[in-house]
């Protein structure tokens, strides 16, 4: 088995190349590897990240998009993975979402506040 590259829990979103648009934050207060994903659309979280601290996943990024409902396809892919940082496997909790979500009455643009479209350099 290779090793995996991974930011450390304190660095977990820091390659802002790869762009986010939910709302992100932590699972569980004090605990820096483990985050949720939330949309303006959905009463409740609709994504998480955690990483493996022990066994041959250790470093990985598990993701997995957590929604269900009326309106959430699960015909669209794959809905849980692994991947090398907490960027790239919040993407695929985004692009999962999207795709889950897509033609349905939650596929509405998100509504960003203007803090999140200065970050954005929008």
């Amino acid at each position: 088995m290779t090793a995996h590259a991974h930011a450390p829990a304190g660095e977990a979103f820091a390659d802002a190349s790869i762009p986010l648009t939910l709302r992100w934050q932590a699972t569980w207060e004090g605990q820096e590897a483990d985050y949720s994903a939330f949309a303006n659309v959905y009463p409740g979280a609709v994504g998480r990240i955690f990483r493996y601290e022990a066994g041959t996943s250790q470093g990985q990024w598990f993701w997995s998009m957590t929604a269900d409902g009326y309106d959430i396809s699960r015909n669209f892919g794959d809905s849980s993975g692994y991947e090398p940082s907490a960027r790239r496997a919040a993407k695929c909790v985004e692009d999962a979402w999207r795709a889950a979500i897509k033609g349905s009455s939650l596929d509405r643009a998100e509504q960003r506040n203007a803090y999140a479209m200065a970050k954005a350099g929008e």
